[in-house]
């Protein structure tokens, strides 16, 4: 069985969005988010990235890459990895 091509995670009031994010990109890579190599921490910072969309003024979207997916997290709560 290959790969999913895509994943869309929803993360909602106290959840962490690097959490999240990372549920995401290990629904894609078919595996547990503990088993992600290298850590998300290697490519983003994941306290940076909770700090930045859970502030009282988050950005509409933040975008990066990681592990070869393109990751978008909107201030409404979705993940999309692809």
């Amino acid at each position: 069985m290959g790969k999913s091509e895509r994943a869309i995670c929803q993360f909602e009031g106290n959840d962490r969005p690097s959490e999240t994010v990372l549920e995401a990109v290990a629904t894609v890579e078919e595996t547990e988010p503990w088993n992600l190599q290298p850590p998300l921490y290697g490519s983003l910072d994941p306290d940076a990235l909770d700090s930045l969309l859970m502030s009282e003024t988050p950005p509409e979207q933040v975008a990066f890459a990681y592990l070869g997916h393109d990751v978008t997290v909107g201030c409404d709560g979705h993940v999309i990895v692809e």
